[in-house]
């Protein structure tokens, strides 16, 4: 989900695979096979398809690029904060509800982002930390992403592997998904990858053999590091810190170039189903759960076609309010 300014020349491939990828992420919120088969559950969902994230954030570092070189950051940081500000108001009830007599974990909710929403707060802060690094060269810059990505992971894996025992205050800490996974250690990593990738025109030099053989290097590594915390009962998030990530989402951006789609769908129109169905989609969940109790496989395809109508009315209503997609 690149929350970007749209370009009238965009690779139909990418928002493919977004809309894609968005719709994972409505598989993975209603534990999609969880019932039938929790390994298979885990493997894929906690597992194979963590990169989806990561992906988003790789595909927003990209189109970053333009937006930076044409000094359109500060439409782009309003319009995203605008974005954010809205979707809390619309998942105010499930925030604030809870927390109106905790001032702390309101403050908290604010700042992080409800949910999912806390994509939109780090692609923001993210974004804006990209562009005060974004004269750094390639080299350092992959080397900062590198070594902020290893510190994230490694606070992550001492909650994980139970590490940290004691005091009682750093085991909560280390435990605290926002210790990791914020705008530093998670989102500017990627968003600087993607950005790298744009700047260099990696993306046009690489030979579709390569990414051919890099799609399968990711995959095994996914896969070995998937079996890894399955064996280790570590519970895992599709926005969690997966090493084999920093590896497959910049693969999977450059693999949107390597292989020609010819379609007659519009680019825009896809990128913004992705940016809808993500958005909405914990809301058409909570109300399904709230009326009917269904297992997971007719729980998640409920959600997706459910997902996919309002964000039809959603970008509809955004042709004339310009401000929720």
């Amino acid at each position: 989900m690149d929350i970007v300014l749209q370009s009238n020349s965009r690779n139909i491939l990418i928002d493919i695979l977004k809309v894609i990828a968005s719709l994972l992420v409505v598989a993975f919120h209603c534990n999609f096979l969880y019932d039938h088969n929790k390994f298979v559950n885990y493997l894929f969902f906690k597992g194979i398809f963590r990169p989806v994230i990561p992906f988003f954030f790789c595909v927003s570092g990209f189109f970053l690029y333009t937006v930076f070189q044409k000094g359109h950051v500060t439409f782009w940081a309003k319009r995203v904060a605008i974005l954010y500000v809205v979707w809390m108001l619309v998942f105010s009830y499930f925030w604030v509800t809870p927390n109106y007599n905790n001032p702390f974990k309101l403050l908290l909710n604010i700042v992080i982002g409800f949910n999912h929403l806390w994509y939109v707060a780090s692609l923001l802060v993210g974004g804006l930390l990209l562009y005060a690094v974004r004269k750094l060269s390639n080299k350092t810059l992959l080397i900062g992403a590198i070594i902020l990505y290893c510190i994230g992971y490694f606070i992550q894996m001492l909650g994980d592997l139970k590490l940290v025992t004691e005091p009682e205050i750093l085991v909560k800490l280390v435990n605290f998904t926002p210790t990791h996974r914020n705008f530093l250690l998670f989102d500017l990593p990627f968003l600087a990858l993607g950005y790298m990738i744009r700047r260099s025109n990696f993306h046009k030099q690489l030979h579709r053999k390569h990414v051919i053989g890099l799609l399968i290097l990711s995959l095994v590594l996914l896969t070995i590091e998937s079996l890894f915390h399955y064996y280790y009962n570590i519970d895992r998030s599709l926005s969690i810190i997966c090493l084999s990530c920093f590896i497959a989402a910049p693969v999977l951006l450059l693999s949107t170039f390597s292989f020609s789609v010819t379609s007659r769908l519009d680019s825009k129109l896809l990128s913004l189903y992705s940016i809808a169905i993500y958005l909405v989609h914990p809301l058409i969940v909570f109300i399904i759960r709230y009326f009917v109790t269904l297992e997971s496989i007719s729980l998640t395809l409920t959600a997706i076609i459910l997902s996919i109508v309002a964000s039809y009315f959603l970008i509809q209503l955004n042709k004339k309010l310009k401000y929720i997609l």
